[in-house]
Order: C-alpha cells, then sequence, then structure tokens
C-alpha cells in the first residue's frame, strides 16, 4: 500500500532522519484515520478545533454498540457518559431532564440517579427546576465542568479513541 510503503533508498544527504520520520508519523496518521473510517468510528477533530454534538453523540453511540458484544458492567463508567450526555446538550444547546438523563446512562435509575448526586456535589453539575413543569429538573454542566470538557477535547489528537 503506498500509503505505508517506507522509502528505503539512499538520499543525497538533503533529507534528514528526522524529516523522514516525520514524513512516517504523517502517514501512519492517515493510516490510522482510514482504519478508524473504515471501522466506523467518529472522526476525531484536530487539536484546537469546535467538538460538535454529533461528533460526542457518535462516541456514545459506539460506546452503546460495545454493550452488544460485551457485558455492559465491564465497561461501566456511567459519570463520564453523563458528562458527555451533558456536553452534547451543551454544545447542541438543548437542556436534558433528569429522567433522560438516567436512560442516557445506560445504567440502573438508581445508579445514575447516584452518580448525578455525586457529580452535583463535586460541583460539576448544576440541577435547575423546570418553570413549566414543577416535577421536572433538568440537569447541565457546570461552568467549571463545561470548561473542563472544553480543554479535554482540545488536547485529544486527531485519530485518538475515545470510547
Amino acid at each position: 500500500m503506498e500509503l505505508l510503503r517506507i522509502e528505503t533508498a539512499q538520499t543525497d544527504g538533503t533529507e534528514s532522519v528526522s524529516r523522514r520520520m516525520e514524513v512516517l508519523r504523517e502517514r501512519l496518521g492517515s493510516a490510522m484515520r482510514l482504519a478508524d473510517q473504515l471501522a466506523g468510528a467518529p472522526e476525531a477533530p484536530a487539536f484546537n478545533h469546535a467538538v460538535t454534538e454529533c461528533y460526542i453523540h457518535n462516541m456514545l453511540k459506539l460506546r452503546r454498540h460495545r454493550d452488544r458484544f460485551f457485558a455492559g458492567e465491564l465497561f461501566a463508567d456511567p459519570a463520564w457518559d453523563i458528562l458527555l450526555e451533558l456536553y452534547a446538550a451543551a454544545l447542541g444547546q438543548f437542556r436534558i431532564s433528569v429522567s433522560n438523563l438516567c436512560i442516557a446512562a445506560a445504567v440502573p435509575a438508581t445508579t445514575a440517579l447516584r452518580w448525578i448526586k455525586q457529580l452535583e456535589d463535586a460541583g460539576l453539575i448544576q440541577r435547575r427546576p423546570d418553570r413549566t413543569d414543577g416535577r421536572r429538573h433538568f440537569i447541565m454542566l457546570s461552568d467549571e465542568a463545561l470548561s473542563s470538557m472544553n480543554a479535554y477535547f482540545r488536547t485529544v489528537p486527531v485519530g485518538a479513541s475515545l470510547i
């Protein structure tokens, strides 16, 4: 495959070893992105590029897809799923209710509620009452958590697996 072929011919001295290593790294990165695309993985954003709601939801879909092949409790990470779901809501500028967040966490409601409480106690999420329905509350990331999620995704390199 041309993409992975490494030139072994002698150079005339103008191409340094470090330059050849840089080219090899670029080709390897391209190959990894191609493999992710063929596997159906969401394309990771480049450094310092905006992450979209769609990208986060695709990541969550891949996490749920994995549960079809392995017992869900092997990879249970409800806190991260909750933060990802709330991050997608923030990016999409929509609100998510407690009950919908429990469903999205893909764990029993009691487990999700316990994690919501822990995240709220840690100051990562905020609960706001619905002004039109006193029985319902909406959950959102705190400003600090939103900044942390933005910062985290700015550090994720292109092609990194996040599931």
